[in-house]
């Protein structure tokens, strides 16, 4: 399961003021919770509910925090456990003993959530990964009786940041006050606001629009969320690629003496195939040409292939592979460049007994071959391994020639998730996920009913979105580079 983490927003309004809001509906999302069985009054110090099963203590220095009512209910509080002994959690009679008295009154059948934290701490930096600095003394309180907490930061950033930048970048953490546990922080926040393509800015602007708010029941961030990566992943799927997802040059790791494949970043787009894949080269060298799975496999035509699984030292007796069927009676291999001969195999214990030992050492998991020419790649292709891992395969084995040289590729990734409304959309034209979020509110509102597709702001965004992929393709060139050899073209 995910971290819980804040979910931070900021509101500036001007140098010496800028207000900075949690949202509280988050801390009793899929939390346990039962119900009062009984009415308590303020000053009271139990409360008989359904069950108290979550609410145990464990030992005596431990407790739990409770939210009696509903997130920004007027009479809504947070209280604590007992920690003494005699004032655990009793399943006979249902009651949970309380450290604190309650501060408000509250009626049979009120709801009872078991949650993991009961304050927030409020930090500021002078950049998203500076030295964080706490701007309160102690964490606040979380405000259960509003839909979000706030601080009011009435110091201005030049003051807090001498020599540098005229805003902070702000951040907050969940904490709790049984055993003084934090959460991760939450995605920076720059301390004028969200900027016009960020998540949170994003969603604020369609509730707006509407006069809606986060309610935690029928509108709440996870609805959003999922609704605005739905739309992206249509935007995202639609014919053609984005080419603002378009990765060029980049360095997808280093060429290994007597390796044959390489890795492919887990933001390609569909790895399984060579559908995004651009280019792919070994250091300052021209780019590999593409080839099929057919041709691939004729290239390693009679050229046994397997891994060490033990290291090998040149004093060793045996050659320790994975797997020796497919490697002739005796002869040699080669590993990371070195020439090993063997004058036997054993089929079912993996090794081939030395005759002439290597020049050098090589490591556990190291690429053993049989009949190979070492080289520079000049061909590829894209497949994944039954394990899940996509590779670009080569068509001969690097020479040591070759060897540390970066290895780059050009790639279309995929849609990248998010996971706070601190987080920038890559999108250029990211206003039509407005139009399709207010589409979508409305469609809940609504319990389901009703054609969305007839919905004013669906059809606005369909419109957007097809007026942005439109843009895509404007002053585009098509261009046609014949694959023939150069003296073929002289003939």
């Amino acid at each position: 399961m995910a971290q819980q983490l804040p979910n931070l927003r900021a509101q500036n309004f001007g140098s010496s003021l800028k207000i900075l809001f949690v949202d509280n509906t988050d801390l009793v999302r899929g939390k346990r919770f039962t119900f009062l069985t009984e009415d308590v009054v303020a000053l009271g110090t139990t409360l008989r509910v359904q069950s108290v099963a979550g609410m145990e203590s464990l030992t005596t220095s431990s407790g739990r925090v409770l939210i009696v009512g509903e997130i920004g209910g007027e009479r809504t509080e947070l209280v604590r456990t007992s920690t003494a002994s005699a004032e655990f959690p009793s399943q006979a009679t249902k009651t949970a003993y309380l450290r604190d008295s309650l501060v408000f009154d509250h009626p049979q059948d009120t709801k009872v959530y078991i949650v993991d934290w009961d304050r927030i701490e409020f930090n500021y930096a002078a950049s998203a990964t500076g030295t964080k600095t706490t701007l309160a003394a102690y964490p606040v309180a979380v405000s259960v009786d509003m839909s979000e907490t706030e601080f009011r930061d009435t110091t201005t950033s030049s003051d807090r940041l001498t020599g540098g930048p005229a805003t902070a970048f702000y951040f907050a953490r969940f904490n709790e006050t049984v055993s003084s546990r934090n959460s991760a922080w939450s995605d920076p926040i720059w301390g004028s606001g969200f900027d016009d393509n960020m998540v949170g800015a994003i969603k604020q602007r369609a509730l707006d629009s509407l006069g809606e708010q986060i309610d935690g029941k029928v509108i709440t961030h996870e609805f959003l969320n999922a609704s605005l990566w739905e739309a992206r992943r249509e935007y995202h799927s639609a014919a053609g690629k984005r080419p603002f997802r378009r990765k060029f040059n980049t360095d997808i790791g280093n060429a290994l003496t007597g390796s044959a494949r390489i890795e492919l970043p887990t933001d390609v787009e569909r790895p399984y195939t060579s559908e995004n894949v651009y280019g792919v080269r070994i250091g300052a060298n021209q780019n590999m040409t593409y080839q099929d799975k057919k041709a691939h496999d004729a290239d390693w035509r009679s050229k046994p292939h397997s891994f060490l699984t033990t290291a090998y030292a040149t004093a060793d007796q045996d050659l320790y592979v994975n797997d020796t069927r497919d490697f002739s009676d005796s002869g040699s291999v080669t590993v990371e460049g070195i020439t090993i001969a063997y004058s036997a195999k054993s089929v079912t214990g993996g090794t081939m007994r030395i005759s002439t030992a290597g020049s050098a050492a090589a490591s556990v998991g190291s690429d053993v071959w049989q009949n190979v020419t070492y080289g520079l790649p000049t061909r590829f292709t894209v497949w994944a391994d039954p394990g899940g891992s996509a590779y670009v395969y080569f068509n001969c084995v690097i020479d040591s020639a070759y060897v540390n040289m970066n290895v780059y590729a050009d790639y279309f990734r995929t849609l990248v998730s998010y996971d706070s409304d601190g987080d920038t959309l890559d999108e250029a034209d990211y206003d039509m996920y407005v139009s399709y979020l207010m589409a979508k509110i409305k469609h809940r509102k609504n319990k389901g009913e009703g054609n969305i597709t007839q919905d004013p702001d669906y059809i606005i965004y369909r419109a957007k979105m097809a007026a942005a992929l439109a843009r895509e393709f404007l002053a585009t060139d098509i261009r046609f580079s014949p694959d023939l050899p150069y003296d073929s073209l002289l003939s």
